[in-house]
């Protein structure tokens, strides 16, 4: 089907093609990574996952009709546009004969990229860098147009699932939390024993925290019992903050539904505790820092609060290549 058709029914079953391919694309990277690419390769839209990529494609891919062999191709396609898009932003199109394509930000003035195109020329080719030199002339074209308007990056559109987000609204419940922690602070610290200033919120004053939550409490079972008190609940919030601050963390809470068991709320480590995660940072990950420390009780190794800090992923300049719409 051509992406100009006659009347809105044509147009609107495109766009919804389209939006099922979006919604289909992290689970498409996902089977890639697991089933169909060698265990070094990892997607983090990098050159040498490109590289290892396109020696899948070309030594591995068969091109059968089988559910397997169409499943690798999808996979592929999805991967190479969301790394095409990784540097030069836009959005997920169709192409005339009606499979996916990559539209770059619009101010780049490019025509649409074809990731299929490109498994095509890369299966035909002598030598490798099909994939690659794709993206360095995307970059190349992106690289002119900031040298045009310095600070200019290109936006791209999410694909729910795969790229950072927008951090939510806190939960009512969660919003009080944190207003009454933040209020609480100067009590917290002068509880303590400690001066106020030595409460920065910097990676260091962890080590500071867990020695004194493993001085405190002799064992795993004395910390979850005072879990609900006013110093435990302002340690906790005082380790999630250190990582809102260092390391672009979020608050998030999520309640448990009503027809789940209390036995299986408890078994699920994000559900009705505060927890700590990274939208807007790709491959971002979550924490739930009461059991960062209760890890650190257990361990008697003030340490880990550190050690748990650095789980989460250094945002760096890669995640900042393109805007992310929303976030």
């Amino acid at each position: 089907m051509s992406d100009h058709t006659n009347g809105p029914t044509g147009e609107a079953a495109a766009d919804e093609q389209v939006a099922q391919w979006i919604g289909d694309v992290p689970a498409l990277v996902m089977r890639l990574d697991t089933w169909y690419t060698p265990e070094e390769f990892h997607p983090d839209m990098s050159q040498e996952s490109l590289r290892l990529l396109e020696e899948a494609v070309v030594f591995t891919y068969q091109p059968e009709g089988t559910p397997e062999s169409r499943d690798f191709l999808q996979g592929a396609m999805a991967y190479l546009g969301e790394a095409l898009m990784a540097v030069g932003g836009g959005r997920w199109g169709r192409s005339a004969d009606g499979h996916p394509v990559v539209l770059p930000d619009p101010e780049l003035r490019l025509e649409p990229l074809d990731p299929l195109k490109l498994i095509i020329a890369a299966q035909e080719r002598d030598e490798f860098g099909a994939f690659t030199e794709a993206v360095d002339a995307l970059r190349a074209a992106v690289a002119e147009r900031g040298e045009r308007e310095p600070g200019w990056k290109p936006v791209k559109e999410p694909t729910p699932g795969l790229d950072p987000w927008a951090a939510e609204e806190p939960h009512p419940w969660l919003a009080g939390w944190l207003e009454e922690r933040r209020n609480g602070f100067p009590a917290w610290a002068a509880e303590t024993g400690s001066e106020i200033q030595v409460w920065d919120f910097s990676p260091r004053s962890l080590e500071t925290l867990g020695r004194l939550v493993v001085e405190r409490f002799g064992s795993r079972e004395a910390f979850k019992a005072a879990e609900d008190t006013p110093f435990v609940q302002g340690a906790i919030w005082y380790v999630g903050e250190v990582a809102v601050h260092h390391r672009r963390g979020a608050w998030t809470y999520r309640e448990a539904a009503e027809r789940i068991p209390r036995e299986e709320v408890e078994k699920n480590i994000y559900l009705e505790r505060p927890f700590v995660n990274q939208p807007t940072v790709r491959d971002g990950v979550g924490e739930v820092p009461f059991y960062a420390l209760l890890a650190t009780v257990g361990r008697e190794e003030p340490a880990v609060l550190l050690e748990r800090l650095d789980r989460y992923k250094e945002p760096s300049e890669g995640d900042d290549s393109v805007i992310h719409r929303g976030v």
